[in-house]
């Protein structure tokens, strides 16, 4: 695999461990065409989904209160749009060197860095031809408690923004 499949790899068992922690599955469509990586899915209740594009990076990207991302005017244009299902960006930070992403014991295994998630449905469109800059507040962290909140609002059909 090249470094960029590989970081795609690890950003998605990311989000699969925290879905599979929340009590989520995550599926993936055949085909990313409408910036949509995979699907976080609730089997109880009314079946609550979430698509989501999912983003690494291993620059210094994290501020104070924010990590800013540059994303790609296309991916930004399909995830500020209104859909019927919901759409978050995750961007997960990782270390620049493979051999830290993982550790291993006995007793535990370890996905290094964090991952933040954004709605951007409904923001302003931009003049912007090849990429944008979004702001996920790190207060966003992709974790399993929120993503339970995430997965409690659309089942209730409150916007996730």
């Amino acid at each position: 695999m090249t470094p960029y499949q590989q970081m795609e790899q690890f950003s998605l068992a990311y989000i699969k461990a925290v879905a599979a922690d929340a009590g989520y599955q995550v599926t993936r469509p055949a085909v990313d065409t409408d910036s949509v990586d995979g699907v976080l899915m609730a089997d109880a209740g009314r079946r609550p989904r979430i698509d989501f594009q999912a983003k690494s990076t291993s620059q210094d990207v994290l501020g104070e209160n924010e990590l800013r991302f540059t994303l790609p005017i296309k991916n930004y244009e399909d995830l500020r749009a209104d859909t019927l299902t919901p759409r978050i960006l995750i961007v997960l930070l990782m270390p620049q060197q493979f051999d830290e992403w993982t550790s291993q014991s006995h007793d535990e295994l370890c996905l290094r860095r964090c991952a933040y998630w954004l709605c951007l449905q409904g923001q302003q469109a931009t003049r912007n031809i090849s990429s944008v800059t979004v702001e996920l507040p790190t207060a966003n962290m992709f974790n399993a408690a929120q993503l339970q909140e995430l997965m409690q609002k659309t089942e209730r059909g409150e916007s996730l923004c």
